[in-house]
């Protein structure tokens, strides 16, 4: 898959997951809204939209979200073999991006050490 693409369909994973959360707001917001309507109380306030939703912070989020999904498109693309794999990888880039960094033989790189030899069995190490 090119770079390109996989940059894309990574951006585009990262927002499914931002509609998600954003999805998850709007309906703990009508969920008070029904509580309150439920109880049959006309001096009771009705929860406001903006209690439950920051235009400012939740945009850096989704902002902030489409871009680990593209960046997680761009460093896993010559391992993507598919769309739904890409937006996968986009979906989840901050456990990808967050598990990645915590490699040991990154951290040695990163930190000017020779990094530890393989283990024989074939299984990576990594820290949490």
């Amino acid at each position: 898959m090119q770079w390109t693409t996989s940059i894309t369909y990574g951006a585009l994973g990262g927002l499914v997951v931002e509609i998600v959360v954003f999805y998850g707001r709007i309906a703990a917001w009508q969920a008070a809204r029904h509580r309150v309507l439920s109880r049959n109380k006309p001096r009771e306030e009705l929860p406001r939209l903006d209690e439950y939703i920051d235009p400012a912070s939740d945009a850096l989020a989704a902002l902030t979200r489409l871009s680990l999904g593209a960046g997680a498109g761009w460093i896993f693309s010559p391992q993507l073999t598919g769309a739904l794999a890409a937006v996968a990888v986009g979906a989840s880039a901050p456990a990808l991006l967050r598990q990645l960094g915590s490699a040991r033989t990154l951290q040695a790189v990163i930190g000017g050490e020779q990094p530890a030899p393989a283990d024989p069995g074939g299984a990576e190490v990594l820290e949490s």
